[in-house]
């Protein structure tokens, strides 16, 4: 019985390891945007609808593999040894993007000593400056794996995972009001305006990187469990909000579609 539940786990890490090659290039994608020039339905439906799963994608496998794979180590340990690799990592790439940041300095900053400091709020909480903007995925992980080490001393990781999914939408919400300010009275204008002032996006480990992260962990504790069964009613609901999503997102955009993102992807595994 080990042997066949150790033969499917390569299985499935084979799929898993197939999986990060092509949302690899759905990550290229994303920047190239390959079907701009020949269909605007076409580059909508791939932008919005299919590569935009990608980054998602490589955080859950993140968490995943922090409970799929047998360690004898607690959670804790393992948080804190994936931070600190990722931080290196991290650290190092910045490293090696530092000559084009002191280049954004005198291009587009013009010397001007408030631009180095914006590049230093860029590089604690964003990951994003001058031609350095890959950065933010690691600098997003860095942050969701110490919240999750934090909040896993009172809260379970489907609890984790509903408190992301629930900060994931105030973080779209964030990103809409902050493109329509003007209009805000100014009880709301002057905290996000501050917010968008102190941290710049809401591209980050608080707002996405940690839901997707334990989402991961939550779908690997559920197969653990062997309580990983399909849904039929499930799953047509996860299927009717993806569909609805990809009509919302040509229609509109992404900023309009991203709230029904949660709950496509949660809609089959949290209840």
């Amino acid at each position: 019985m080990e042997n066949i539940k150790e033969k499917k786990a390569d299985s499935d890490y084979k799929l898993i390891d197939l999986l990060k090659f092509i949302c690899a290039f759905l990550v290229i994608g994303i920047h190239t945007r390959p079907f701009q020039t020949s269909s605007n339905l076409l580059d909508k439906f791939f932008y919005y609808d299919i590569s935009n799963y990608a980054v998602p994608f490589f955080y859950a496998c993140t968490g995943y593999f922090l409970i799929a794979k047998s360690s004898n180590e607690n959670m804790h340990a393992k948080l804190i040894f994936r931070c600190k690799k990722i931080l290196r990592i991290y650290l190092m790439w910045s490293a090696i993007y530092l000559p084009l940041t002191i280049s954004g300095w005198i291009i587009e900053g013009g010397l001007n000593p408030a631009y180095l400091i914006l590049c230093l709020r860029n590089f604690v909480f964003v990951g994003d400056n001058f031609y350095s903007w890959t950065l933010w995925y690691l600098n997003g992980l860095i942050f969701a794996l110490l919240l999750i080490d934090i909040l896993l001393r009172k809260f379970s990781v489907k609890q984790i995972a509903n408190i992301g999914a629930f900060v994931y939408l105030i973080g779209i919400g964030l990103t809409m009001l902050n493109g329509h300010l003007e209009s805000l009275p100014l009880f709301l204008q002057r905290p996000v305006n501050l917010y968008f002032t102190l941290f710049a996006t809401t591209r980050n480990g608080l707002f996405q990187a940690i839901v997707f992260v334990a989402f991961g962990m939550l779908m690997a504790e559920i197969e653990h469990a062997d309580r990983l069964k399909l849904s039929i009613k499930n799953e047509v609901l996860a299927g009717g909000i993806y569909i609805v999503k990809v009509g919302i997102s040509l229609i509109g955009g992404g900023s309009t579609s991203q709230r029904f993102l949660i709950c496509q992807r949660f809609g089959s595994c949290l209840s």
